[in-house]
Order: structure tokens, then C-alpha cells, then sequence
């Protein structure tokens, strides 16, 4: 007689006027394969987030107005059930049968979120009295001591994201130190059916070891509190990729940015430079038209003088022609004038006077006249030049305005790699300091085992039982026809796979992806076929991630049909779930199953993605 397992049958979202988002699965194997940002991946945070998960979904923008989850179970012991929470987080609400919303006038269960061992009203209890693995213990670290089995402790070995999938520590391993006891025990609870009840903790109640205790406990609100300033929790080599791809494209991004403000420099300079020519240019015709206005008064000035002299001259002439009488100047009758002697009245002086005076304007004349021709030529040269300078102004800032938003974008875009490299510099910082403070905490822990020391210290896996499981990946792998598949067997060192003499996470990301999905599997194979508990279900994604992005030679599964036997293998399935999420197309026998969803990013052709389009 199998265990009894449970079943993922709907996932959906609803929101207030908005179309429900949904996606049911099937028992046996369901794919959700297509194109990049459609959403497949979300459908695994979700069902992570719906079995108790603590992080909040992403703020994606297609989630925008949809404001509760709902998650269809059927568990192979009982009637399905739907569980209610909102997109925001909280508590959960349930109620018997298969549902989007909430149904009218039916009281729903309240489910706490956090497993608490005395309380049966909580989503984990619900979740492990399914699969008869309620009222379990685990142990928790070296001293024996131990905690009530939760939901989430099982959750990384059913439900492997994308990162997980490809990391290079053990499959049992979610990445936390302090973790890996209770991990351990979880696997060998699956494997044997047996839990760490019968434990006896060591009794420890110095003075010595309650100082370590608080130590420890210390550490333990540093190690939260920073955990909860990470964003989101992304594996340090992922962070280290991503700083080394971030430094590459500020590189390439700053060189760009200082050629174009180099350009747009230039522009500037040649701008300023031909205002300052066009200003002086119009201040010069301005002034020259001023200087010419100005001459033409003064002219006029020289040519009335000019007058005035010519007058002189020819009435010295009259009065020089007329017969002797009194003089008109001085009244002197011609017996008392002394025509010999000077005197003012002597015309002849007069006369001379007047010419000499109009030569002197005539010459000022023609000085003055050759400066007006001088500056008409500088304002016809100003006139020729001052359109040609105002329209290469203009082309320049043109050039100029047109330039300006590609610089703005430019350093926009370096600014914000500027500021996404601090935040991955300031995760990594946060991932050392949480290492760090693993580390002590260990220590510490190694500091109090050595005082009370304990004569069970340690997890046992029965190694009949780990040959029997290595013997279930090995045929899992051999059914796929994976290459050099003979010699698997598990290594308790480091809680993983060898495969071929070859550790599964010393291999690339694309095959430690392909065996990850293989130890997984295995697991429940192995559970399915021993009648031990399991969730029953196993959500993987992208496990075929040799296909799409190998590392190397050694990493490239494209050249096998690893693929095409990995889905006929799951497709076998029929009291056992797999849900697989990936970005390349299954095999078309796959395609044309009930259960394959393609997500196509085309609002012309079939589902666009998880969400509706607005």
C-alpha cells in the first residue's frame, strides 16, 4: 500500500474587475514551457508562497490588481480542498472543494502561516496530516535537541527553482549553515519513514552553556535581521556573475559615455564660440551703422561751412570790385584810409582766408569720406557673414538638441548600473556578513557540543537505504540514456550525488541542473516504491538547462536525447505529479498532451502568459 500524497490541481488569481489568472495541472507530468518574462517561472513562487512560503512575491507589473491566491489541492486520502491567502501575505483561509474565490455564505478555516508544533489550525499541520507526517520531530543540531517537523522543511525537495536547480551544493541543502541538521534529518525522515522522536537531548544547564545559548540566540537575530535586508535571496556566485557583468558593462557603458560627452563638449565649445562671433558681429553693424549716421551729420557740418566760406569769398569779391568810398567795415572817408597797412577789413586777406579754410574742409572731407567707404565695406563684409554664422549656429544646436536625449539616456542607464552594482556589492557584503556570522555560530555551537557531549551527536543514514536510493537515480539516469550513467552512489561528505567517479557539483551549471532533477525525481521514486511519505509532488525549473545555455563541451547535452526520454520517462507517470517549467520546447508528443501549457508572449496567438493581457 502507497503513502498517501497530495496534488496540485489549480493555481489562480483574482483581483477586483480582473480577469482571473489561472492554471490547473493534472496528476502525472504537466509542463509549462515558452518564451522568457510570460511568467512560468512565478507559477513556482506561487505555489512556494501557497504551501507557507515567507517571501513575498515579486512586484511584477502584471500582478498589478490581482489581490488573492487561490490554490486547488487533492490529496489521495481525502477530498480536495482550496487554499485562500492574499497576494500581500498573512494568514490562510480554506475551505472543501475546488474554487477561484472565495464561495458565498460557506465559513472558511482560518490557517495560520507558521507552523507551531501545539496548534493544529496552521497550513503545515493541514499539509502533513495529508501525508501522515504530522506530530514528527527533527533534529535540530549536534546536541540532540530537537523541533516539530514543519511543511518547510520538506519544501526544497519537492519545489527547485532556477537557481537551485543549477547551484553546486547538495540537492538537501536550502544554503543556511545552521540548517543542515534539521535538513539531514528531513531527507532521512523520506527515505526511512523514521523520525528523531526517540532523541534525547543532552542535559545541559551550566552556566557556561546558557552564556553559549544566549550567544547563540544573539547571532541568530543578527543572522535574521540580515537576512531580511536582502531583497531577495540570490545565491553569492550568482552575485559575484552578476558584479563581474555589471564591472564589464559600466566598461563598456562609461567609454561610450565619455566619447559622446566629449562630442556633445565640442558642440558646446563651438556653440559658445559662435555666439560670441554672431554678438560681436551685430554689436560691430550696429556700431558701424552709428559711426556712419554720426559721419553723415558731420558731413552735412563741412558742407555748410563750406557754404558759409564760398559766401566770403564772393562778397570780398564784390566789395573788393567797388569805387573807392567810406569803408563799410571801419567808416574811414578815402582820405584817412591806409590801404598800405593791415587791418581787419582787408578783403584780400579776407578772401585768401575763406579759400584756405574750404581747402582744409575739402581735404577733412574726403578723409571722412574715405572712413564711411571703409566702414560700408566692414558692414557689407558683417552683412555677408552674420546669416552664414547665425545658420551654422543653428545647425549646431540642432546637433546639439538632438544629441541631448541619447546623453541623458546614456547617463541615466550608467547611473543606474552604477547604483545596481552598490546594491550587489551591498548584497554580497550582507551574504560575507551572514557567513560570518554562520561560521561563529557554529563555533559556538562546537563550543557548547564539546561541554555536554552528547552520545548521539550525529544523523545516521542506514547505507542499505542510500544504496537502495543511489540504485533508483542510477536507473532514473540510465532510463534517460545520460552519458557515463553506471557507477552512482551517494556520498555522505557532502550530501550529494557522485556520478562516474565525477561529484554531481563539480560538473557545469547545465548538468548539475539535469542530475539535480534527477536526485529529485529519484526521491520520490524512491518514497513511491518503499510506500515511505512524501508530498507526492515535485515542481523543477529549467532542469534541461544543458540544452539552452551549456558551460562547455562537457556541459552541451544537445548532441543526446536526454530530453526527448526524460519527458517519455515522466510522462509514465500516473499516482506521482511533476510540474516542469522550461524555456525549451518539449518534444511535440509532449506539446500535444492536455497538460503542456505554452506561454507564447504573442497577443495574437494562443496564452500570452500567466496573466491576462489588459
Amino acid at each position: 500500500m502507497s503513502a498517501p500524497t497530495l496534488s496540485l490541481r489549480q493555481l489562480c488569481f483574482t483581483g477586483p474587475g480582473k480577469e482571473p489568472a489561472v492554471v490547473t495541472f493534472s496528476d502525472g507530468l504537466n509542463v509549462i514551457y515558452g518564451a522568457s518574462d510570460t511568467g512560468k517561472s512565478f507559477v513556482l513562487e506561487a505555489i512556494d508562497f501557497m504551501l507557507g512560503g515567507q517571501t513575498p512575491l515579486r512586484d511584477i507589473p502584471e500582478r498589478v490588481g490581482y489581490d488573492r491566491i487561490a490554490l486547488t489541492i487533492a490529496p489521495s486520502n481525502g477530498n480536495p480542498f482550496t487554499l485562500f491567502r492574499a497576494a500581500s501575505g498573512g494568514q490562510f483561509q480554506m475551505t472543501e472543494g475546488s474554487h477561484q474565490t472565495p464561495p458565498l455564505g460557506t465559513e472558511l478555516k482560518v490557517l495560520a502561516s507558521k507552523h507551531a508544533a501545539e496548534n493544529p489550525d496552521t497550513l503545515s499541520a493541514v499539509l502533513l496530516s495529508h501525508i501522515n507526517l504530522q506530530n514528527r520531530r527533527v533534529r535540530v543540531n549536534k546536541k540532540n535537541e530537537t523541533n516539530s517537523l514543519s511543511f518547510r522543511n520538506l519544501t526544497h525537495l519537492c519545489l527547485v527553482d532556477e537557481g537551485d536547480i543549477q547551484k553546486q551544493s547538495s540537492p538537501i541543502e536550502g544554503g543556511q549553515a545552521t540548517q543542515r541538521t534539521r535538513e539531514l534529518s528531513a531527507f532521512k525522515l523520506l527515505l526511512t519513514g523514521v523520525d528523531d522522536s526517540a532523541v534525547v537531548a543532552s542535559a545541559t544547564d551550566t552556566a557556561a552553556t546558557q552564556s553559549v545559548s544566549a550567544k547563540i540566540d544573539f547571532v541568530d537575530e543578527l543572522l535574521e535581521s540580515y537576512r531580511s535586508r536582502l531583497e531577495e535571496v540570490v545565491p553569492p556566485d550568482e552575485l559575484r556573475d552578476q558584479l563581474s557583468r555589471l564591472e564589464t558593462s559600466l566598461d563598456h557603458s562609461q567609454d561610450e559615455l565619455q566619447s559622446t560627452e566629449a562630442q556633445y563638449r565640442q558642440l558646446i565649445e563651438r556653440r559658445s564660440a559662435l555666439r560670441k562671433r554672431v554678438e560681436g558681429g551685430a554689436e560691430r553693424r550696429s556700431e558701424i551703422d552709428e559711426l556712419l549716421a554720426r559721419f553723415a551729420l558731420l558731413d552735412n557740418h563741412y558742407q555748410s561751412d563750406l557754404r558759409r566760406l564760398d559766401g566770403i569769398r564772393e562778397a570780398g569779391s564784390l566789395v573788393a570790385a567797388l569805387s573807392p568810398g567810406v569803408c563799410p567795415l571801419c567808416g574811414a572817408d578815402t582820405d584817412h584810409q591806409q590801404l598800405g597797412t593791415d587791418c581787419d577789413g582787408n578783403v584780400d586777406q579776407v578772401i585768401a582766408a575763406a579759400m584756405a579754410e574750404s581747402a582744409k574742409i575739402e581735404k577733412l572731407r574726403a578723409e571722412l569720406a574715405q572712413t564711411v567707404d571703409q566702414l560700408r565695406g566692414e558692414a557689407q563684409s558683417f552683412d555677408r557673414l552674420l546669416p552664414r554664422l547665425r545658420d551654422e549656429l543653428s545647425g549646431v544646436e540642432n546637433e546639439i538638441q538632438a544629441q541631448s536625449p541619447d546623453l541623458l539616456q546614456m547617463r541615466t542607464a550608467y547611473t543606474e548600473l552604477v547604483e545596481k552594482r552598490a546594491t550587489v556589492r551591498a548584497e554580497l557584503t550582507f551574504h560575507e556578513q551572514i557567513a560570518d556570522l554562520e561560521a561563529r555560530r557554529e563555533a559556538l555551537e562546537s563550543a557548547s557540543e564539546r561541554e555536554s557531549t552528547p552520545m548521539n551527536g550525529t544523523t545516521e543514514l542506514p547505507s542499505v537505504v542510500l544504496d537502495r536510493f543511489s540504485r533508483t537515480v542510477e536507473a532514473i539516469l540510465k532510463a534517460w540514456r545520460f552519458p557515463e550513467a553506471e557507477r552512482v552512489h551517494f556520498e555522505e561528505a557532502t550530501r550529494d550525488l557522485v556520478i562516474a567517479g565525477k561529484r554531481r557539483g563539480s560538473r557545469g551549471k547545465g548538468m548539475r541542473a539535469i542530475t539535480h532533477a534527477a536526485f529529485t525525481i529519484g526521491l520520490l521514486e524512491f518514497c513511491h516504491q518503499n510506500s515511505q511519505p512524501h508530498p507526492g509532488f515535485i515542481v523543477l525549473d529549467s532542469p534541461l538547462l544543458a540544452y539552452r545555455e551549456p558551460e562547455g563541451t562537457d556541459d552541451d547535452l544537445r548532441g543526446t536525447d536526454v530530453q526527448d526520454q526524460f519527458y517519455t520517462y515522466l510522462a509514465q507517470w500516473t499516482s506521482r505529479q511533476a510540474i516542469i517549467i522550461e524555456n525549451v520546447d518539449p518534444p511535440q508528443s509532449v506539446r500535444d498532451l492536455d497538460s503542456a501549457l505554452f506561454f507564447t508572449k504573442n497577443p495574437q496567438r494562443g496564452r500570452y502568459g500567466l496573466f491576462p493581457i489588459s
